[in-house]
């Protein structure tokens, strides 16, 4: 079984949708496979703390088809992939092309559609009615409403949906039926740092489960087809033996599972550490992978670990190979915001209160590398001193548009950008050769 949670458009609820929908399932008993469409790495914690397992992100414009299908195969009951955005909008208006939409047509993922209730009733079906009819094949299976006032405003919508698009509803969640949770500048405060979590989405279900029709979802999920044959997973070489150290603690964890599964599968062993409370490198590393997170929001905590920071800058100039992605590379330079760093690349960051990139793009790289990546960041680099620029990027919605970044000094290269390379043996021989 496979479900596609989509929305009518950002902040319409299907994010608490979605983990309500994987709680109470799971309180049912059955196993829970997540997914997140597009390249988001905070949703897929969340998705991970409620299922127990790992939450692949699913995007048409980093993996190929085959790539997708892969992550699709799994043991689990049922699938649940939770959308992005609204449910037609992506690179563009008119192909949608890296659309939600775009992914439930390729996976052939029956499609329920959040609609936020408030302050409608025929209203919504309307909303519903423009989502089915504005592509013939939307793939629309049913219907979830969100933001109800109580069980007579969703018979009124249900009655008027099932009228004038002949869908069914889903069940319903009500005002009430919220999961608190802060947010910072990039999106929600991330799992990792909620400690009561679950407590939080336990006592949120108990509610749901009353509103939500679970048998009509896993109708829905039953009518998935299989996904087509998968692609295996490459690893045309080895790295036997060799002691990847990996940063991970509250200011670095935006890694893609399926990145690092493939570095174990390839033989490294992934050596974690916290650059906020570790006191130094781990012994016999040969190499580091720094990948994004907030170390602007841990910047005074990652300053006063001085021991950490010199032993990073130590390694990397004796020839360590380094490759920080985001916010790895604002850990690798000199500063941020005035905030000592390791001092590796000649650069100082500086945040901005605005998105300074933000979307897909393709690099292109020195040694003749293509391959597509995401950039999503408020800060800004600065170099100190010259410094080289491996990466040309192109923008993706803006052919016309492209800049320089992935600064390298040593055998370190650090970028904005990050990168899906799980299905790209290439793009880890670039960083770790």
């Amino acid at each position: 079984m496979r479900l596609l949670i989509a929305g009518t458009g950002s902040g319409c609820g299907k994010t608490t949708a979605s983990i309500l929908l994987m709680a109470c399932l799971k309180r049912r008993g059955l196993s829970v496979a997540p997914y997140k469409a597009g390249p988001d790495y905070i949703d897929p914690g969340f998705h991970r703390r409620v299922c127990g397992r790992a939450s692949y992100n699913l995007d048409t414009w980093l993996m190929d088809d085959g790539e997708i299908r892969r992550l699709l195969m799994n043991d689990a009951d049922i699938s649940v992939i939770e959308g992005v955005m609204g449910y037609y909008d992506g690179l563009d208006a008119a192909w949608m092309r890296c659309s939600t939409w775009e992914l439930a047509r390729m996976t052939r993922t029956p499609v329920l559609l959040v609609v936020d209730a408030s302050g409608g009733a025929a209203s919504v079906a309307a909303t519903v009615k423009g989502f089915q009819l504005l592509k013939p094949d939307s793939g629309i299976s049913g219907v979830l409403v969100n933001r109800a006032s109580g069980e007579r405003h969703y018979e009124l919508i249900k009655h008027a949906v099932k009228e004038y698009t002949g869908l069914d509803c889903a069940g319903y969640l009500t005002k009430q039926a919220v999961i608190e949770l802060p947010s910072r500048h990039l999106g929600l405060v991330t799992a990792r740092e909620t400690p009561d979590l679950m407590d939080r989405i336990n006592e949120t279900a108990v509610m749901a489960e009353q509103t939500l029709d679970l048998d009509k979802v896993l109708s829905i999920a039953s009518d998935a087809p299989a996904t087509g044959p998968a692609k295996p997973t490459r690893c045309r070489f080895r790295r036997d033996g060799y002691r990847l150290g990996v940063a991970l603690d509250e200011a670095f964890h935006f890694y893609y599972d399926a990145n690092l599964e493939v570095l174990k599968a390839m033989g490294m062993e992934l050596v974690f550490f916290s650059p906020i409370r570790d006191a130094a490198l781990p012994e016999d590393l040969d190499g580091l992978y720094i990948g994004g997170g907030y170390p602007e929001v841990y910047a005074e905590q990652l300053e006063k670990n001085a021991g950490m920071r010199q032993s990073i800058k130590t390694a990397l100039e004796n020839g360590m190979r380094c490759y920080g992605e985001c916010g790895g590379l604002m850990y690798l330079s000199e500063r941020i915001d005035g905030r000592e760093m390791c001092g590796v690349l000649p650069i100082n960051c500086r945040m901005t209160g605005r998105l300074q990139r933000f979307g897909y793009v393709t690099v292109e790289d020195k040694t003749g590398l293509k391959f597509p990546a995401h950039e999503f960041h408020h800060a800004v680099a600065e170099p100190t001193d010259d410094i080289s620029c491996a990466y040309n990027l192109i923008k993706a919605s803006a052919p016309d548009k492209s800049w320089t970044c992935g600064y390298e000094k040593y055998n370190t290269l650090a970028a904005f950008a990050h990168v899906y390379f799980a299905h790209r043996p290439d793009i880890i021989e670039r960083f770790w050769p």
